[in-house]
């Protein structure tokens, strides 16, 4: 039976709503939750082992940057096709161009900000569990009581729809607003969809608005 990874990026975690329904979906999918966490893996862990081959690549410093501002909730999953399911329920990395049902397509904010990271193959599957396993502790405990719990408690949050984010990504890269006015707004919509504290939330918007303009 396959294992693999799933992570809740920073933007799932801080809008909360989002995130939830995002794991919600996963759950429904009738996978196994072997393991389920919040935890903050160090940058380093993040940059030379679980990124190291992105390194050298024009987008590696942001994706870095941005997955190391908040904790992750971290998810081992299994199942039959559990690779080809969960992918295919996340939808095409690039958020604008998923299909508009999918979890990318509907909660992404803009490009590679898009709520979810999963193992994209067996392979990398494979590697990815082996790789998390070094720094997490699975104990005999009921992981879906867990994931669930946390479902529960955001699955009714508020909720700003991904649109209005997309909206101002096409703006700051048709050069209609600037990076600070961009960086404000998107502040100020996470502002609303989170109970995280204002010092963790304001780390984001820059980092968003430098994957826009990444091209």
């Amino acid at each position: 039976m396959e294992e693999m990874l799933i992570l809740l990026k920073p933007d799932g975690m801080v809008r909360r709503y989002a995130g939830a329904r995002a794991l919600k979906s996963i759950v429904e999918l009738g996978v196994n939750i072997n393991f389920f966490q919040i935890l903050k893996p160090k940058k380093e862990f993040l940059a030379d082992r679980h990124y190291a081959e992105h390194k050298g690549k024009f987008f590696y410093d942001n994706l870095v940057n941005f997955m190391s501002a908040t904790e992750l909730a971290v998810i081992i999953a299994s199942g039959d096709n559990v690779v080809e399911k969960v992918r295919t329920l996340l939808g095409k990395t690039m958020c604008e161009k998923a299909d508009p049902l999918s979890i990318r397509g509907r909660y992404g904010t803009t490009k590679g900000i898009n709520l979810v990271h999963a193992s994209d193959s067996n392979e990398t599957a494979e590697k990815e569990v082996k790789l998390w396993k070094e720094i997490i502790n699975i104990e005999e405990k009921d992981y879906k009581k867990d994931i669930m719990a946390y479902i529960r408690t955001y699955e009714n949050f508020p909720m700003i729809d991904s649109v209005r984010y997309r909206e101002i990504s096409k703006d700051l890269s048709e050069g209609k607003v600037s990076k600070e006015e961009a960086e404000k707004t998107i502040n100020e919509l996470l502002t609303k969809e989170t109970d995280f504290e204002e010092e963790t939330v304001n780390k984001l918007p820059a980092l968003i608005t430098e994957n826009i303009l990444l091209g």
